[in-house]
């Protein structure tokens, strides 16, 4: 055995870095943060395609049920269109009283129903539409560009 192969055995044991940071577990921590973040922002794909007809027989849904969830979406839409206004009006009145540690979260929660709204908004949409698969292009594109036209 060599002189350096000797201090080499004695060193690196007391100057293993990679064991005292537990590398393993950190590539292992990360791995896992990045899959939730893949499959928090990646949407899975559907296994089965089926038309809106198709979904209707499925479900066993009416014509009639389909008017009936229409209304409860446009009524859950105008509830949260309502929070809305009260939020972000409040907020206004925080930022107004220079409260800014309640203005931001205020905002915050306003930004949530916002996406509250969207979702029923498209969901009517899509039954409006009566089609499946609907992106966020074409509710874009039938509210801003072609809903302008008619």
């Amino acid at each position: 055995m060599s002189f350096f192969g000797g201090i080499k055995k004695i060193i690196k044991p007391a100057v293993d870095v990679p064991k005292w940071i537990d590398y393993r577990q950190l590539v292992k921590s990360n791995r896992s943060i990045f899959g939730f973040i893949k499959k928090f922002f990646i949407p899975d794909q559907a296994k089965t395609q089926e038309s809106f007809d198709e979904a209707l027989l499925r479900l066993k849904l009416t014509p009639a049920d389909l008017i009936q969830r229409s209304k409860e979406f446009t009524r859950l839409m105008w509830i949260w269109i309502f929070l809305f206004l009260l939020t972000v009006s409040y907020s206004i009145y925080l930022l107004y009283n220079n409260s800014l540690r309640g203005f931001f979260p205020c905002l915050a929660i306003s930004i949530i129903i916002l996406t509250q709204i969207f979702r029923y908004h498209f969901w009517l949409f899509q039954i409006k539409q009566r089609r499946l698969g609907c992106g966020f292009r074409d509710w874009l594109n039938n509210q801003f560009i072609i809903g302008k036209k008619k």
